[in-house]
């Protein structure tokens, strides 16, 4: 019989004021529901009882492997690629019987182990839970490897994997795994992530790392919650929900997510799931105990829902839309105490990975007026309208954003200018205005002043979150309309990468009057091993002349250049902010200016993921050949391609000649839309090299 889709309106149940502060145990609260058990009638290895602290309406099932002949009466068995069946085991167990084995051979998946709610009597629910322990067997990982471990969950369509497009209606899904990435604490334990398709994602999967530790060859206790979005005509709101608990702690929770317009693209199934991407894994396993499941809801003890019933100031993820920004504080690893003034209003929310803060405080006269102590390492999140005129924080968060766009504290004063010291500050006399109306694409500009600077609503200007203030200098773009800025002293700087015009005190000015076009200089020292490195700004990059830069550097775009590196040094001029550096091998000092920097400060971890490689080692002659990819793509030097000066890449176009006994590569992402090869040179693509993918 099936059992009623639980509501997309429904709130998790469970207890909502329950602090989170003391761990669960293993099987101390999930039993079959009553209900289950009706539905299930007496079927073998799924319990019966009704335990205490499970919520009216809620189904819970429990799975004994122990009463199975195999998986495949437990679960859907496919898509297994290492040809080693999963198989039951009575070593190691966790407190049962039998445990679930499945073995890695080489670098290939084992298999999807789905268990589908409409082929077990349910429906597809909206809102599941479910845990597991796991052991990992012998697992020993090279940095930036992975290890995709469960399904939760997994909708099966166009959209669930491979690339696909994910619309709401063809399948999502989300697979939890750990990485050998953030510092994880290897061999011994490796960080968790999530990798998600769903319908705000870019390219392939939605991969996100946390700091949070699965330990390998002993037990971990993994809980996650999924609750699908709201939606109605078609249309999905962003308020999905997925948390994660690793050994009782939470590793992860987003509650923006946009997976299903549909009820019948609602949860198909959870499961175990086995996928390398990287190291050979031959031998090694992912052994899994006491899998349990609840639909409907989360167990009493881990229901985190914030009490936004009692709390005036505090609104649903789902009510974003009733606002014109959103602001996302992420404060450090110390206690810090913050204020913000808007002048609009105001309201907390648990939107994206935020959790409710209690000691938020909004009042609110002529400002509202945010007060609020900030835990070590936490994220608070607020809907508002209006602009922000003032921040203080003590100490200042890790990371401000404002709607996507990241905000320096330091560009706002600590009150409003009109109270307090800001009041009696000296009045900026000159005004410049960056000009993008009328124009059809972006223009990225870039200013110093000898003195003071600050953002101004002059001429019809948008005062931007997303412009940056450092003392006097300014980075910020325009596209279709303007910013403006009040200074003093003079202006001393000024670049524009784009279309738009400048005026300053009302007269428009040309950049090249003032000082130098590329104001910044990029360092890279050789430390005597071999380096090799990407590196990508916002404005535009050039070498020097007379650097060894001219010779031994590449200049892949107006904007990216790559190189190798083992003794002296390399360095570059750029306009803009360093917005990306990557070593492809090795590691070396790196300086902005007189200032030393840490690249993985410059690296999002977002680079491309293929490569294709034209080798010409065994032809016996040159080779022509072009391609076009529907994505991005960059010269690369993987596998010691050699990068040629005459290999030409335009937009997502590429026309090169690879000589005998030489190598040519890319990067890309997407798809090859078009190739063609003229000789007999051989073509070698490799599939996400440096980033996951299904």
């Amino acid at each position: 019989m099936a059992r009623k889709t639980p509501g997309l309106d429904d709130a998790p149940s469970g207890s909502a004021d329950d602090s989170g502060s003391e761990t669960v145990g293993r099987r101390s609260y999930l039993k079959l529901a009553g209900a289950a058990a009706a539905a299930l009638g007496t079927t073998a290895g799924v319990s019966s009882a009704a335990p205490d602290g499970v919520t009216d309406g809620m189904d819970v099932i429990e799975l004994d492997y122990a009463q199975y002949g195999s998986p495949s009466q437990v679960y859907n068995v496919n898509d297994n690629r290492s040809g080693i069946p999963p198989e039951f085991v009575s070593s190691p167990t966790n407190g049962t019987q039998t445990a679930l084995r499945t073995e890695f051979s080489g670098a290939q998946k084992t298999a999807n182990l789905e268990y589908r709610f409409e082929e077990n009597g349910y429906d597809r629910p909206s809102e599941v839970y479910t845990r597991f322990d796991l052991y990992p067997d012998g697992i020993r990982l090279g940095t930036n490897d992975t290890v995709r471990i469960f399904w939760l969950p997994l909708t099966n369509g166009a959209g669930s994997s491979g690339g696909g497009a994910t619309d709401g209606t063809n399948g999502w899904s989300n697979a939890i795994g750990f990485a050998h990435r953030n510092d994880s604490p290897a061999p011994n334990g490796y960080n968790f992530f999530s990798y998600s398709y769903h319908m705000d994602r870019d390219g392939s999967g939605d991969f996100e790392m946390t700091s949070t530790p699965i330990w390998m060859d002993q037990w971990n206790e993994i809980e996650g919650y999924v609750r699908c979005n709201t939606f109605s005509n078609g249309q999905a709101n962003r308020d999905g929900v997925m948390r994660y608990w690793i050994n009782g702690e939470l590793a992860y929770e987003r509650t923006n997510f946009r997976m299903t317009t549909t009820e019948s693209n609602l949860i198909e199934g959870v499961g175990p799931l086995g996928y390398v991407v990287g190291s050979n894994l031959s031998g090694s396993a992912l052994i899994y105990d006491n899998h349990e499941i609840a639909i409907g809801g989360i167990p009493e003890g881990r229901d985190d829902t914030p009490p936004y019933d009692e709390d005036p100031t505090l609104v649903e993820p789902g009510q974003r839309d009733q606002y014109d920004e959103r602001l996302t504080y992420r404060n450090g690893d110390r206690e810090a105490e913050y204020r913000i003034y808007v002048d609009g209003e105001i309201v907390q929310s648990d939107w994206s990975q935020a959790t409710y803060n209690e000691t938020v405080d909004i009042a609110t006269d002529e400002y509202a007026v945010v007060d609020a102590v900030a835990a070590p390492g936490t994220v608070d999140g607020y809907f508002f309208d209006g602009e922000i005129v003032a921040i203080s924080a003590d100490p200042e968060p890790s990371a401000l954003w404002v709607s996507g766009e990241r905000l320096d504290p330091s560009d706002y004063p600590d009150e409003p200018a009109d109270s307090g010291e800001a009041a009696g500050e000296e009045p900026l006399e000159n005004v410049i205005l960056v000009d993008g109306l009328g124009t059809l694409r972006t223009s990225r500009y870039e200013f110093e002043v000898g003195g003071d600077v600050a953002k101004a609503a002059y001429g019809g200007a948008s005062i931007n979150a997303g412009d940056r203030i450092d003392a006097g200098h300014v980075i910020g773009s325009v596209a279709g309309w303007r910013d403006a800025f009040r200074f003093s002293g003079d202006l001393e700087q000024l670049t524009v990468d784009g279309p738009a015009r400048v005026l300053v005190n009302g007269e428009p000015v040309d950049p090249a009057d003032y000082g130098d076009d590329l104001p910044h200089i990029l360092t890279i020292v050789g430390n005597g091993s071999e380096s090799s490195y990407e590196v990508a700004v916002d404005g535009t990059i050039d070498t020097m002349v007379g650097d060894a830069s001219e010779a031994e550097a590449n200049l892949l775009s107006d904007s990216v250049a790559s190189g190798s590196i083992e003794t002296g040094v390399h360095r570059f001029r750029f306009s803009g902010e360093l917005a990306d550096f990557t070593f492809i091998s090795g590691g070396t000092q790196v300086y902005v200016g007189d200032q030393r920097i840490d690249p993985d400060d410059y690296n999002d971890g977002v680079v491309l993921p293929h490569a294709i490689v034209i080798d010409g080692t065994e032809a016996e002659g040159p080779s022509d050949y072009s391609f076009a990819i529907d994505g991005d793509v960059i010269k690369s030097s993987y596998r010691d391609a050699t990068l040629e000066p005459t290999d030409a890449v335009e937009g997502a176009s590429v026309e090169g000649v690879v000589r005998e006994d030489e190598l040519d590569a890319y990067w890309f992402d997407g798809n090859i839309a078009d190739f063609t090869l003229a000789g007999d040179a051989g073509v070698d693509i490799y599939r996400n090299v440096r980033d996951v993918d299904e």
